[in-house]
């Protein structure tokens, strides 16, 4: 067993193990995560043409999976044999362990040679932000993203119901809906097709924009106080509940159901739900599915494996009653420098490629994904797309994830409290209540850590 273990170990480190680049470069290890197609070709042009275009460095790629890949980064980073340059969403908990670059210098160079803007003024301040702990730049903001609906076209006309007009329905007008979309089509007696269907749990956050609605908050303003127990969370959990339980419109088992059985429901043959709650990626996968089933079709090749055409739209989520009109997001894409004081050479040539592959060329394509730039700079790209007309302003200040170190495992007690809720194996206040206890604990735990270090 010892020696099994060894062994894992030691392949573990062997596969950490950076390459050795060209004589006379500097190595940039350049991880990241899984993109659609259109990204995947233009990153890889992208690193190509960087090596050639600087003759002192060589940047590697290496992908990550999304099973995996945010695992085998933390081992990575906190054993000491972190890439350069990491994709993802920005974790505090690097720079709490002095891992990650400070950035802010990149930011506050000028746009262009000639301009007298910098980088830090043409970002916005939300996505700024999301980069940020206690003031401090800690990593390049790439794309915005935001949790939508998306609705099947097809399911809203075969029941007659009218899309929502400009994109933005009311709670009342939304459950009017989902009722219509909810239905037996075979004649047996049993639900075929449902209005939603969405997913719960750790990381997982396409419930919380009904939270969020009601105006759910998690914590105070300096991150010290869970404040999650509150009328507007229980509003929230109670709508998850009434849609589920007492309306019967959204599919049953939302505490409990795996990705990609909501995914495949909404997009496989049978397509069993009209309306999903996902990112913004998911556009922009539809697409790609209906685009391999054309050139299938072209090639005359058996059609069977895959399913029809998929028409969609994307709206809003439900305007709550008394509330504004709000968006929930994962965050910011960013791409993370981890900062390595022995070489200060490789730190700065890493940081140069980031600011690169972000701010400097990576604005415009965030069209091929279906996301949003987060320089001013490059305005709307969806001029003239009905859909993504209709969310672009709610993107600017959507809410997201908190910026604090303890967040990994908040996220994990608030999750699971929820799915225990919508499975009815604890109370609505019960199950509140203990997200607030529980989470009080992490937070009073990780600050009076880091009182005390601070007091050393």
């Amino acid at each position: 067993m010892r020696a099994a273990a060894l062994l894992v170990i030691s392949a573990f480190i062997l596969s950490c193990t950076s390459p050795k680049p060209p004589e006379g470069k500097v190595l940039i290890e350049f991880w990241d995560f899984p993109r659609l197609p259109e990204i995947k070709e233009w990153q890889e042009k992208l690193v190509a043409d960087y090596n050639r275009d600087h003759p002192d460095v060589f940047v590697k790629l290496t992908r990550l999976s999304w099973a995996k890949g945010s695992e085998r980064l933390d081992i990575a980073a906190f054993s000491g044999r972190p890439p350069d340059v990491a994709g993802g969403v920005f974790k505090v908990k690097y720079v709490e362990s002095g891992l990650l670059a400070p950035l802010d210098k990149y930011l506050d160079e000028e746009t262009e040679p000639s301009s007298d803007e910098s980088f830090r003024f043409d970002i916005y301040p939300g996505d700024l932000r999301n980069v940020q702990w206690r003031g401090k730049a800690y990593a390049f903001p790439w794309y915005r993203e935001g949790f939508v609906l998306i609705l099947n076209r097809d399911l809203f006309e075969e029941r007659g119901v009218p899309l929502p007009k400009g994109g933005a329905w009311s709670w009342e007008e939304f459950l009017a809906s989902m009722h219509k979309l909810t239905f037996d089509r075979d004649g047996d007696g049993k639900i075929d097709v449902y209005g939603i269907g969405f997913n719960t749990g750790k990381e997982k956050w396409e419930a919380y924009p009904f939270l969020f609605g009601e105006g759910m908050q998690i914590l105070s303003e300096d991150g010290r106080r869970c404040i999650i127990d509150s009328p507007e969370t229980r509003r929230g959990i109670a709508r998850l509940l009434q849609m589920e339980y007492d309306e019967k419109v959204s599919l049953p088992g939302a505490g409990g159901i795996q990705d990609d059985t909501t995914w495949t429901m909404f997009t496989g043959p049978q397509r069993q739900l009209a309306v999903t709650s996902q990112g913004l990626w998911a556009v922009q996968s539809v697409k790609d599915q209906n685009k391999k089933r054309e050139e299938s079709i072209a090639e005359g090749k058996d059609q069977g494996a895959l399913p029809p055409p998929l028409r969609v739209s994307i709206a809003l989520f439900p305007r709550m009653p008394g509330q504004p009109q709000r968006m929930a997001s994962y965050g910011v894409g960013s791409l993370m420098v981890f900062n390595r004081p022995s070489d200060p050479k490789r730190t700065e040539a890493a940081a140069r490629f980031a600011r690169h592959l972000t701010l400097e060329a990576g604005q415009a394509i965030n069209k091929e994904a279906g996301l949003f730039p987060v320089r001013k700079a490059y305005g709307n790209l969806y001029d003239g797309d009905p859909d993504f007309a209709v969310i672009a302003p709610y993107t600017i200040e959507s809410i997201t994830p908190p910026i604090h170190p303890a967040w990994q495992q908040l996220d994990q007690v608030i999750g699971e409290q929820l799915q225990l809720i919508l499975l009815k194996e604890t109370s609505l206040d019960s199950g509140v209540e203990k997200m607030q206890k529980r989470c009080q604990i992490v937070l009073d735990d990780y600050w009076a850590s880091a009182d005390a270090e601070n007091h050393h």
